[in-house]
């Protein structure tokens, strides 16, 4: 029963990163991203164990996303320097396991090369959505669009780092597609997911093969997005007291980010204990 509330509240934080940070870089911090991703490459291979693994996740996953966007959505409009804080003290939190877990197989300089290149890439693309005007205000999305826009996102979650929610706030669609979920709106809602399930799908192999066979080159890539996605969520204050109150909501997350990392290290190794003594027996 405790993993599977640890699995549903890891679930939970990932559907609020996808919200507003994109939900792979979260993944891997809670330790949960590469068999996400071998489950989604061959979902029926070991389907009842995969089931069993993934199912309180995809649960947190909905149940914040479906509570939390109208909130999420809120919090930047209202609060905006505040919450990018929030999510730059998760980040920061976070940056250790990932190196922890790039260096697991060993470390080579020429890793950083695929750092530097995520860099590049990253700053490319934003600075190429900071420069796309969204033009009037989207009240109406068509089921094409919608798929389009569905794979859009999606690539935010399938490759950490990436904040493609973003693209959508620049190109002016992030509100009705918001409020087509916050209402259930099925002509919203089923277009969207078929375009985020058929690109996570199809890329979801070709990552977990990437992992394979370049593990190092891929997750110093994926540090890279991870760094500039921290420049990216840096706000602007008003005054020193917001500089004041933002570094401490920013620390208070950090701070939880890394006990949420240490438990979940206690709890791996508690349970790989468990199975060496089983076996031992």
């Amino acid at each position: 029963m405790k993993e599977i509330i640890t699995k549903f509240i890891k679930g939970m934080i990932v559907g609020v990163a996808a919200l507003t940070a994109g939900a792979g870089t979260f993944a891997i911090v809670l330790g949960i991203y590469d068999r996400c991703m071998e489950i989604i490459a061959n979902p029926f291979k070991n389907f009842k164990e995969n089931l069993k693994y993934i199912w309180p996740i995809l649960l947190g996953i909905l149940f914040s996303a479906a509570c939390c966007a109208n909130l999420v959505t809120y919090l930047l409009n209202e609060y905006n320097a505040f919450t990018r804080c929030a999510f730059l003290g998760i980040i920061i939190g976070g940056i250790p396991t990932l190196f922890k877990v790039a260096n697991k197989k060993g470390f080579k300089k020429s890793y950083l090369i695929s750092t530097l290149v995520a860099l590049i890439i990253t700053i490319i693309c934003t600075a190429i959505a900071n420069n796309t005007k969204a033009g009037e205000i989207v009240t109406y999305l068509s089921p094409i669009e919608l798929i389009i826009y569905g794979a859009i996102y999606a690539w935010g979650a399938v490759m950490p780092g990436m904040t493609t929610i973003h693209i959508l706030i620049y190109m002016g669609v992030l509100g009705p597609i918001l409020s087509g979920f916050t209402s259930l709106n099925l002509g919203v809602i089923i277009p969207f997911g078929i375009g985020y399930i058929a690109l996570a799908l199809t890329t979801a192999g070709m990552i977990t093969y990437l992992f394979k066979r370049f593990y190092g080159i891929t997750y110093y890539a994926i540090i890279g997005f991870s760094l500039t996605s921290l420049v990216m969520f840096i706000p602007k204050f008003n005054n020193i007291t917001e500089g004041i109150i933002g570094v401490i909501i920013a620390t208070i997350f950090f701070v939880a980010m890394l006990g949420i990392t240490k438990l979940d290290k206690k709890a791996e190794e508690t349970k790989e204990g468990v199975t060496n003594e089983g076996e031992n027996c």
